[in-house]
C-alpha cells in the first residue's frame, strides 16, 4: 500500500513568499531610483504583507529577511551607522513585532472558525445526511440552496427512507427561511425517519410528524409537506399537506402535476380546518421521474417578475442521470432569478428504475388497517392539552379520504 504525503515547503514555514516578493520589489525599485533616493524604511513592507498571510514564525522570518536586505544595502551605500539606517531598522522591527502579534491573533481566530465550521458541518450532516444515489426501486438526486450563505440546512427539508417493498419520501417547507427554521426542520425529519419504517399507513407517518410539531413549546410556525410512498411495482401514493404538487416526468414523453383532490392543511394549522391530507394515487412506469420541490423553485422570479416556468424547465430533467439533471435545473433557476436575494430551495428527483411485478407493494399483501386511534398515537400520555389532532381522530380524521381506484 502506498502512502501519499503532502509536500512540505521548508521555505514557506519560516518566511512568507508574498513578503519576500515585497522586499525584492522594494530592492528593485531602490536600484532603479539610484543612490540619491534610498527606500530603506519601505523594507518594512515585507513583514507587513506577511502578517496578513503567514504564521507568527513566517512574519518574524520575513522581518529578519527584510532587515538583512536593508543592512546589506546600507553597507553598500556606506550609511550603516547613520540615523537614516537606524530609523529604517526600527521601522522594520516595529512592523515585524506588530505583524507577528496580528498574525497570532488571526491564526487563533482562523482555528476557532475552523472548529466552528467542523461542528456546523457535523450538525448539518446529522440533521440532513446525504441521500443515497439508489434506494430500493428508485434512483435519487437532491440539491439544496439555503438562504443562509454556507448552510446546507434550513427551512426546506427532504428525506428518503426504505421500507419493505419500496420507499417513503418526504419533502417539506417550514414557515420562514434560513437558519432560524433549522430546529423545526430537524424535529420533523426525526419524526419522519422514526415513523416511516414502522407505520403501517402513510397517513400515520403524517400524524406522527404533526404530533411532534404539536409537542414543541411556544412553536407558532407551520410547515407544508408532501409524503410519498413508492412500491417496487410502481404504485405511488402522495399525501399533500398544503405543499406545492410534485411534477411527474413520463419516460414516454409529457409531464403531469400530481395534484391531490384536496390541497390539505399544513402541519401546525390543524385547529383551523380538517387536518386530513389531500391524496393522489398513481402508478409509475420504468424510467418515469417525479420532481419533489419547495416553493422556492416555482416562486423564483426573473427581473420582469415572471415565475420560473417549471413545465418548460422540465426538459432539463431528461436525457441524463438524475444527479446531472438536478444540477442543470438548479443552474437554470439561478440564472432565471439572478437578481433576487437568496431563498431556501430544495429539489428531489426520484426515478422509478423498475422492480417486481405489481402486487408486491408495501400495502398490497396486507388487509387495510383500521383507523388511527388515540392509543395508537400515545395520546393518553402526551402532555399537549386541547390538541386539535385528538379531535380529528375522534371524528374519524384518522381515516383516509376515499379516492378513485387506480
Amino acid at each position: 500500500m502506498r502512502h501519499h504525503r503532502e509536500a512540505v515547503d521548508p521555505l514557506g514555514e519560516y518566511v512568507d513568499r508574498g513578503g519576500v516578493c515585497a522586499v525584492l520589489g522594494v530592492a528593485l525599485l531602490d536600484l532603479v531610483l539610484g543612490w540619491e533616493v534610498r527606500l530603506l524604511p519601505l523594507y518594512a513592507a515585507g513583514p507587513a504583507v506577511a502578517s496578513a498571510r503567514a504564521s507568527t514564525r513566517g512574519v518574524v522570518g520575513t522581518g529578519v529577511f527584510a532587515a538583512l536586505f536593508a543592512l546589506l544595502l546600507a553597507w553598500y551605500d556606506q550609511v550603516l551607522v547613520t540615523h537614516r539606517f537606524l530609523a529604517a531598522l526600527a521601522a522594520i522591527v516595529l512592523v515585524t513585532g506588530f505583524g507577528a502579534a496580528a498574525a497570532r491573533a488571526r491564526t487563533r481566530q482562523e482555528n476557532r472558525l475552523a472548529s466552528a465550521r467542523a461542528v456546523a458541518e457535523t450538525a448539518q450532516r446529522a440533521i440532513a445526511p446525504p441521500l443515497p444515489g439508489t434506494e430500493g426501486p428508485v434512483r435519487i438526486a437532491a440539491a439544496y440552496d439555503s438562504a443562509a450563505a454556507g448552510a446546507r440546512v434550513g427551512g426546506d427539508f427532504c428525506a428518503v427512507v426504505p421500507v419493505q417493498g419500496g420507499v417513503r419520501v418526504v419533502m417539506g417547507d417550514v414557515q420562514g427561511k434560513g437558519l432560524g427554521t433549522v430546529g423545526l426542520s430537524a424535529v420533523l425529519l426525526a419524526a419522519f425517519r422514526d415513523s416511516a419504517p414502522s407505520e403501517p399507513r402513510l397517513e400515520g407517518v403524517g400524524l406522527r410528524m404533526a404530533c411532534a410539531m404539536q409537542r414543541l413549546p411556544d412553536e407558532e410556525r407551520f410547515a407544508t409537506m408532501v409524503l410519498a410512498e413508492l412500491t417496487d411495482g410502481g404504485r405511488t401514493t402522495l399525501l399533500g399537506y398544503g405543499h406545492p404538487s410534485p411534477l411527474v416526468i413520463r419516460a414516454a414523453g409529457g409531464t403531469a402535476w400530481a395534484h391531490p383532490r384536496e390541497p390539505g392543511v399544513p402541519l401546525g394549522l390543524a385547529g383551523l380546518a380538517d387536518p386530513r391530507p389531500g391524496r393522489w394515487p398513481g402508478r409509475l412506469d420504468e424510467g418515469d421521474r417525479v420532481l419533489f420541490h419547495t416553493d422556492g423553485l416555482v416562486e423564483a422570479r426573473d427581473a420582469q417578475g415572471r415565475f420560473y416556468p417549471l413545465e418548460t424547465g422540465s426538459a432539463l430533467l431528461r436525457g441524463a442521470p438524475p444527479a446531472a439533471c438536478v444540477e442543470r435545473l438548479r443552474a437554470d433557476v439561478r440564472d432565471h432569478a439572478a437578481h433576487e436575494g437568496a431563498d431556501d430551495r430544495a429539489l428531489l428527483l426520484v426515478e422509478y428504475a423498475g422492480g417486481p411485478a405489481a402486487g408486491r407493494g408495501v400495502r398490497a399483501a396486507a388487509a387495510p388497517p383500521g383507523p388511527l386511534t388515540r392509543a395508537h398515537l400515545g395520546c393518553d400520555v402526551c402532555p399537549v392539552a386541547d390538541c386539535p389532532l385528538v379531535a380529528s381522530l375522534e371524528t374519524g380524521g384518522g381515516r383516509a379520504r376515499p379516492h378513485p381506484a387506480e
